[in-house]
């Protein structure tokens, strides 16, 4: 209750503080919130390189006002905060306002992309210069996307098992899911999906709430897991997660021209660079769990028929599901299967 309080009045008095946009003799301080805890990789890959770069080729005319690990609300909460301009850069990830933003989780589909890289470019371009996203999400919401990211594909983490040959014997795990399309994977494997945050899955995880969870190795190590890990598979495509941060088309209008082309180049660099440090941290992060005696998982051929199966079933009824609440689900799907054959190197 006190750390809900102390979050609600930090909210309100952003909120009377308002915009924090002085002269450009004074310059301008941005306030960017997420709901990542200090130190988490998306920080170190993402957050903390942009705003050095960005204050550095402004000359110091642009600044920013951190605020991470939820300080400001969660990360259910952040669309809303940003859009009312508690914040002016904030995270949106589309698996938590499914209600709102229900199409960017094709590029969640797991095996969509055949190559990491290849999935960052593509949801970059399908979100900026009128990419398909963009106006179909980013626009009716009044939002406007200035850094892209997307984790490393996932894999199934188990903390309650250590038995675990193949595919057959992760049914009736309950494992965490982010909602969406994972949602449709999980329960079409036969294991039994329960949606939460990452920073909800330790608690849980600890107290055999739930079996495991559907995370790539270096959010494991970034939410503490690691020690808490008996078995994980290597190298499938559980789907991933994407996300942004991100400015109300509002305040974006009220930059000047300059300081939105500096924020939109820092962006894209920052993001394009993020895939191959994002594999990196993931090795590293791997590796640590194999020190700390992981059971590794490396599925058959025969299973990995059955994963196929069940990825091409996901992605058709995730389709499906949306296309019967008109909200265009295989519209989407082809213009993400397009946008990532148009983004090859």
């Amino acid at each position: 209750m006190k750390k809900h309080r102390s979050s609600i009045f930090l909210c309100v008095l952003l909120a009377v503080v308002g915009w924090s946009h002085g002269s450009r003799a004074e310059g301008i301080t941005l306030r960017i919130a997420d709901s990542f805890p200090a130190g988490h990789v998306f920080h170190k890959v993402l957050t903390i390189p942009f705003m050095e770069t960005v204050e550095q080729e402004s000359k110091g005319q642009i600044k920013f006002q951190h605020f991470p690990a939820e300080q400001v609300g969660k990360a259910k909460d952040m669309l809303t905060l940003t859009q009312a301009g508690v914040v002016d850069i904030g995270t949106v990830m589309p698996d938590y306002v499914s209600d709102r933003m229900p199409l960017s989780a094709a590029f969640e589909l797991p095996g969509i992309f055949p190559n990491y890289c290849q999935g960052v470019r593509a949801f970059w371009n399908i979100t900026h210069n009128g990419g398909y996203l963009e106006k179909a999400e980013f626009v009716p919401n009044k939002m406007v996307s200035i850094i892209t990211f997307m984790l490393p594909t996932y894999q199934i983490i188990v903390s309650s098992r250590d038995n675990l040959e193949s595919i057959k014997d992760f049914a009736g795990l309950k494992v965490r899911s982010a909602g969406g399309a994972m949602d449709f994977v999980l329960f079409n494997l036969k294991m039994v999906p329960v949606r939460m945050t990452p920073p909800e899955v330790y608690e849980s995880m600890s107290r055999g709430t739930i079996d495991g969870a559907a995370l790539p190795y270096n959010s494991a190590k970034s939410y503490k897991l690691i020690p808490l890990l008996k078995s994980g598979t290597v190298g499938e495509n559980f789907g991933t997660v994407v996300s942004s941060y991100s400015m109300s088309e509002d305040k974006w209008k009220q930059l000047p021209t300059d300081v939105r082309s500096t924020l939109m180049k820092v962006g894209y660099e920052v993001s394009m660079a993020a895939c191959t440090k994002f594999l990196a941290e993931e090795n590293a992060a791997l590796d640590e769990a194999k020190k700390n005696g992981i059971k590794l998982i490396n599925f058959s051929a025969a299973d990995d028929k059955v994963l196929s199966a069940a990825f091409e079933s996901a992605a058709n009824e995730w389709a499906a599901s949306l296309d019967k609440r008109n909200k265009h689900g295989s519209e989407a799907l082809a213009a993400v299967k397009k946008a990532i054959a148009e983004s090859k190197q």
